[in-house]
């Protein structure tokens, strides 16, 4: 039983939704032995498991993939792009059509001419000029174009990138939101970038689906995510955790407050769901 913040029984938890950078992964994006080894546990102890990130899975290095248990679902691009256990294709893909990605490639030339887009597809990423090449260098299967009217853009595109070069903190995401309207969901995962989601979609969409898909309510299931993106997930858990990592907003939305991501913050959480440890609550 998940020890409650606020003196009310929750049910069991079922499943573990995890975001990766800043939370399962420690500052240097390793996968730490402690968490290997709780999410070994985790799962001997019945709970399905999920990792829910940002990246497209192209951008997952092998050391991490190979460090999560293989029973474990895979929902990249903010959730956008599912992968079973042990499965190569993705099962679901969400994004926006092609019209809608045009308009909000323009939407977001008009508010200034400072800001520019990278596409997330399923199979590459593809940066609009003048999207910053360097921004870029670490991606992989990137390619760029000069112009919209040059996209070759084969069915959905599971997220937008925008690169506003003011970071990514909420007020720079409120001001892209306000640029797009109504026609996307803006957020951010904690890099350089503001994220855009069609619009019901992102990661508590992907929780849902998952949840769904394992047969288990949303109450039964616990959520951890230190960005803003992961925010929506957190409140749609039966439990939303957040590492101490966290934008201050982010651990105000969460029910528990962990240790950091440098400290181990999943091998906690799993310590005190299958053990009953006590830890930091944001209600104490």
């Amino acid at each position: 039983m998940i020890p409650p913040p606020g003196g009310g029984p929750r049910p069991r938890p079922r499943l573990l939704a995890c975001d990766l950078d800043g939370t399962l992964l420690d500052s240097r994006g390793r996968l730490t032995a402690p968490v290997r080894a709780a999410l070994l546990r985790a799962r001997d102890a019945g709970l399905a498991l999920a990792v829910i990130t940002a990246r497209p899975g192209r951008d997952v290095p092998a050391a991490v993939t190979g460090g999560i248990p293989d029973a474990a679902y895979w929902a990249y691009s903010n959730g956008a792009v599912i992968h079973p256990p042990g499965e190569a294709r993705p099962r679901r893909v969400l994004g926006f059509a092609p019209g809608p990605v045009l308009r909000l490639l323009e939407a977001v030339r008009a508010a200034s001419p400072h800001w520019s887009c990278a596409l997330d597809l399923v199979d590459r990423t593809v940066t609009v000029d003048p999207f910053p090449r360097e921004a870029a260098a670490h991606w992989t299967r990137v390619s760029h174009r000069a112009r919209t009217d040059r996209l070759d853009l084969p069915g959905r595109v599971p997220k937008l990138l925008v690169h506003t070069g003011t970071g990514c903190g909420p007020a720079v995401v409120a001001e892209v939101q306000r640029a797009v309207g109504a026609d996307a969901t803006a957020t951010a995962s904690g890099g350089g970038f503001v994220e855009l989601v069609p619009p019901g979609t992102g990661k508590s969409e992907a929780l849902r689906w998952l949840c769904a898909e394992a047969g288990v309510d949303p109450a039964e299931a616990v959520a951890v995510g230190d960005g803003l993106n992961d925010l929506s997930m957190l409140h749609l858990a039966g439990l939303g955790a957040a590492p101490a990592n966290a934008p201050e907003e982010v651990r105000r939305a969460a029910g528990l407050v962990l240790p950091s991501n440098d400290e181990d913050a999943v091998a906690a959480l799993v310590a005190l769901l299958l053990d009953g440890r006590p830890a930091h609550t944001t209600e104490e």
